[in-house]
């Protein structure tokens, strides 16, 4: 896990909600699996990101449930890249991918991109 030195932690009301620094994954997955125990951790992302992360992500989610004895399962689903996947169609195909999967109440979803990404995981989070 990365050196917590290099986290700095920003307080929002009280509570030390966001996280900064650089070369976070390690550090991330790690906090994840202690603080939002699971049994499924479910991963949105999109086409361009997955070709040049995925396998670091996938590597640190292993390192990190290794770490803290975790038997989560780590699933990752990929849209198109751009405002177009911020549609009802792709809200629909990731709720479909989700319940094929049998993700129930307790799968963690996560957002790995920017505006679009964050929008529309935290939608289907909100509303499956």
């Amino acid at each position: 896990m990365s050196d917590l030195a290099d986290v700095l932690k920003i307080s929002i009301l009280g509570n030390e909600s966001i996280h900064a620094g650089f070369h976070l994954v390690d550090y991330i997955f790690h906090t994840v699996l202690t603080t939002l125990p699971s049994t499924t951790y479910a991963l949105i992302t999109d086409t361009n990101l997955a070709k040049l992360y995925l396998p670091q992500l996938e590597e640190a989610f292993a390192k990190a449930a290794k770490d803290t004895g975790s038997k989560a399962r780590f699933l990752v689903h990929q849209v198109a890249p751009g405002e177009g996947a911020k549609s009802r169609a792709v809200k629909a195909e990731i709720e479909d991918w989700l319940l094929s999967e049998k993700c129930t109440r307790d799968t963690v979803i996560l957002a790995f991109g920017g505006g679009v990404i964050g929008d529309l995981t935290g939608f289907v989070a909100a509303t499956l």
